[in-house]
């Protein structure tokens, strides 16, 4: 049996927990300081570079992020934004093991 406090947090069936996914672009010569800054905010989200970049002047990392943790995940992208060009290519929510 759940508790009130687990359905807010996982929902009302915690087999269908959602996530933001996000497929963001950054500049090459950025993306050890974008891998540290995702690493740094430990729990926040996980991420992958996606192969399509390698080679290319640019990263295109994939990243996936609990929506209960969306404030603090958008603060994060806001803050790279800032910081250099972090263009967004993706930006949908999902149901977990559903990709």
């Amino acid at each position: 049996m759940m508790t009130a406090l687990s359905q807010r947090l996982l929902g009302a069936n915690p087999l269908k927990k959602q996530l933001n996914h996000l497929i963001i672009r950054v500049p090459k010569h950025e993306s050890a300081f974008t891998y540290f800054q995702l690493e740094s905010h430990e729990g926040l989200c996980f991420y992958s570079t996606l192969e399509s970049s390698m080679g290319q002047g640019y990263r295109d990392l994939e990243l996936f992020s609990p929506i209960e943790l969306d404030p603090d995940f958008r603060l994060m992208i806001k803050k790279l934004q800032d910081s250099y060009p972090t263009e967004i290519l993706k930006d949908e929510v999902v149901e977990d093991g559903k990709l």
